[in-house]
């Protein structure tokens, strides 16, 4: 599926119109009917970005590089956060990712040990 399939697709099951749509992106209707049918394959990647908003997904899945199945929305969210943070506050949440990967791998551990 392309690029311009899954906007129109998504469009069409949150059930707007093309004209009101190209309103809320900020290009002309005849535009968006390019983007949907592949007459125009090279969209800027802030358009992209403002589709991928409204329609309430990544970037990364209306550009076809992850599905909807397999996305995780709550990564979304913990980049944005992530990139408002300074060095230190990097640093803290890398310590706290490893803690609680490591309470991860202990229960793991323990539920095994538990089976034998």
């Amino acid at each position: 599926m392309t690029v311009g399939e899954r906007i129109r697709k998504k469009r069409e099951s949150i059930g707007i119109s093309q004209t009101e749509f190209a309103k809320k992106v900020g290009v002309s209707k005849q535009t968006l009917y390019k983007y949907e049918t592949n007459i125009i394959t090279n969209i800027p990647s802030n358009t992209i970005e403002n589709i991928a908003n409204i329609l309430n997904i990544s970037p990364a899945i209306l550009m076809g590089w992850e599905n909807e199945e397999t996305h995780i929305p709550q990564i979304d969210e913990l980049i944005n956060k992530t990139n408002s943070l300074n060095q230190k506050g990097i640093e803290e949440l890398i310590k706290y990712t490893d803690y609680l990967l490591t309470q991860e791998k202990y229960q793991k551990f323990k539920t095994q040990e538990m089976a034998m």
